[in-house]
This record gives structure tokens, sequence and C-alpha cells, in this order.
């Protein structure tokens, strides 16, 4: 049963970061509204040549998570990558939020919700299910059986879509 909750995981956190990267690579106006954001949510003002740095390293750490977590043996360094990249956005957006920060944090490119404790509450379940994954790893397991996979990773790309679409499904049911 573990190996199943396992595969899950996997593909919901390594999908999340993958529609993660396109939403912020779909297009230079794409990126360059995921800079400004990194420079807004920034505790400190930030040059502009280490806020596209930052930036890109951001998307670059995002694209290892998802690299890891394909792989059966890296899988433990995916999952504890992805908290401390979800426990990084987390704390900056709670410290943006301090600040009085409301602007979309383009977390997934184009949204324009802006910034808010559902963020903080996304994030703190996606944390929760990279660190269920980690401690989860070191369990033994049983081989999977092939229909069991794709049910779970199934589940996972499902909970992915929900996640990433969280912030537009909110917005409909807003006062306008």
């Amino acid at each position: 049963m573990m190996s199943y909750v396992l595969i899950g995981l996997r593909s919901l956190i390594a999908l999340v970061f993958v529609f993660s990267i396109a939403g912020k690579l779909r297009g230079r106006r794409a990126f360059d509204e995921f800079l400004a954001a990194t420079v807004r949510l920034s505790p400190r003002p930030l040059p502009a040549a280490l806020a596209r740095w930052l930036a890109a390293g951001v998307v670059a750490i995002e694209l290892a998570v998802v690299l890891l977590l394909t792989m059966p043996a890296t899988t433990p360094i995916g999952f504890a990558v992805a908290a401390a990249l979800l426990l990084g956005f987390t704390g900056t957006i709670v410290l943006a939020l301090r600040r009085g920060e409301r602007a979309p944090c383009r977390c997934f490119g184009s949204t324009t919700q802006p910034l808010g404790y559902p963020q903080v509450a996304r994030n703190l379940v996606l944390l929760a299910a990279a660190a269920l994954g980690l401690a989860g790893g070191q369990l033994p397991a049983a081989s999977p059986d092939l229909a069991g996979a794709l049910v779970a990773v199934g589940a996972g790309a499902l909970a992915a879509t929900v996640v990433t679409m969280a912030d537009d499904i909110t917005s409909l049911f807003r006062p306008v």
C-alpha cells in the first residue's frame, strides 16, 4: 500500500513543479512577471542581476526536483529538495504578507490572484506531502503492480491539477 502512496506523492509533487516551471517559462512575458514577483517578494531590495539569477535558480531547482522524483533511486533527495524549496517559498510568502505585499506571486505563471494565506496553506499541504514522501520512502515497500501504479499516478496528477488551479477555483467563489 505504501508504495502506491509514494507513487502518488511523487506524481503530485513532480507535476506541481512541472506546472510551475511551464507557467514561468511559457514566454518572455511570463518569466518577466515571475522575475518582478521575485523582486517584490524579496525581504530586501535585489539588484536586477541578482534577481534574475535568483528567479532562474528557482526554476532550475524546480526542474531538479522533477528529475530527482522521476528516478526511484533519487526519490528521497527529490522529496527533501522539494520540502526545502516549499519551506523557503512559504517563509517568503509569510514575510511578504507581514509587509503588506498582496501582489500575485506568479507561482504558476499568469495568476492574478492576490497573495494571501491560501497560498501559504497550499504550500503547507505540499510540504506535508513532500515530508510524508520522504518519511515513507524509508519504509520497506512491496513492488507495485502496473494497474495500481497507474491509478496512483492518476491520483497524483489529479491532486496536482487541483493544487495548481486552486487560485482560479477559489476566485470563482469570491464576490465580484
